[in-house]
């Protein structure tokens, strides 16, 4: 499946422990490269950064997050 903008995703499991139950929204693509923004905070203003698209899954259990 391709990741496009406003997805929900997570990185691949045993990637990285420490992102083991957070959920992003792609916010914009660039090449290989997404912009993510937190989505599962209650944070005003979501912490966002960049990753390599071949590192994440798409994330299909909405009613599980708040968002």
């Amino acid at each position: 499946m391709e990741i496009k903008t406003g997805d929900l995703v997570t990185f691949k499991k045993s990637l990285y422990e420490d992102e083991k139950n957070t959920v992003y929204r792609v916010l914009e693509i660039n090449g290989d490269r997404g912009m993510l923004e937190l989505a599962n905070t209650n944070m005003i203003i979501r912490p966002q950064s960049v990753a390599i698209l071949s590192e994440l899954d798409l994330f299909f259990d909405e009613e599980t997050i708040k968002i």
